[in-house]
């Protein structure tokens, strides 16, 4: 993508500071730049065969892989995160569904973690620009996880939403193509299941959008203290009408433990 790459790896290891050679250990279960991932193969044939799933799921637009998997760096134990979009208007029905249907086919991240998927984040289609939760300097982590996005189901062929909604995105990387870019060679699943259609059509009329004042008074006192635990453990969520996102995000923790390692070397 012409983008230029990061060449500190250090930084990449700041939490445990060890005397490995970073060569040893990236070459043992970390990322490359270079060589295929060991264990990508394996997560594709299995994110392959659960492709009724995601175009059965009602009120979703759009689920795109991310983290790990689309940086190559899976490890043997790692989850599968997706990024999900949804109608407007719809986003607890759709994580309603979601969390429904991947539990009731044990795909669900819960005691085990490995192959299970990590439904954790979401918008709704009208609030895909995701520059609102950009740290206040320079959010250089948002950017590199925009550029490798992996699109896993649209509803609409080619609609590539997400690049679109993010016009900052188009000048902090003016050479991306704004298209999908980086192929793990997934394939990419299009279309609504007769399933979906009539779950939307069931549940889309006037007395079923209760369930989204129904689901957000129940779950707003519990994510309250939530909350307010996190914060401590420098973890934050975010949960209103529009977004959805119960990533641990150590972005700021990075950010702070940067700026104390630059200050020290000066």
């Amino acid at each position: 993508m012409k983008y230029p790459i990061p060449i500190n790896m250090e930084y990449f290891f700041f939490e445990k500071k060890t005397d490995i050679d970073f060569k040893t250990k990236i070459s043992q279960d970390w990322f490359s730049r270079q060589e295929k991932n060991k264990y990508m193969d394996g997560y594709i044939e299995f994110i392959n065969k659960h492709w009724k799933l995601y175009q059965s799921i009602p009120f979703i637009k759009e689920i795109y892989l991310c983290n790990s998997i689309s940086f190559n760096a899976l490890k043997k134990d790692s989850d599968i995160d997706l990024f999900i979009t949804t109608h407007k208007n719809s986003i607890r029905r759709a994580r309603f569904f979601s969390l429904l249907f991947f539990f009731i086919l044990w795909l669900k991240r819960w005691k085990k973690i490995r192959k299970k998927f990590c439904l954790s984040f979401y918008v709704t289609e009208d609030h895909q620009n995701l520059y609102s939760i950009n740290l206040p300097r320079a959010d250089v982590y948002l950017n590199y996880w925009l550029a490798h996005l992996i699109p896993l189901y649209q509803e609409q062929l080619n609609s590539w939403n997400i690049y679109k909604k993010n016009k900052r995105f188009n000048i902090t990387m003016p050479n991306h193509p704004q298209r999908f870019c980086i192929n793990i060679w997934n394939k990419v699943y299009h279309w609504k299941s007769k399933f979906k259609k009539r779950l939307e059509f069931i549940f889309w009329w006037l007395p079923w959008k209760a369930l989204e004042i129904i689901i957000s008074s129940v779950w707003i006192p519990i994510l309250s203290l939530k909350t307010k635990r996190l914060w401590k453990k420098w973890q934050w969520i975010i949960v209103n009408n529009n977004m959805l996102k119960f990533h641990e995000d150590k972005r700021p923790q990075i950010h702070l433990m940067y700026e104390i390692e630059h200050k020290i070397q000066r």
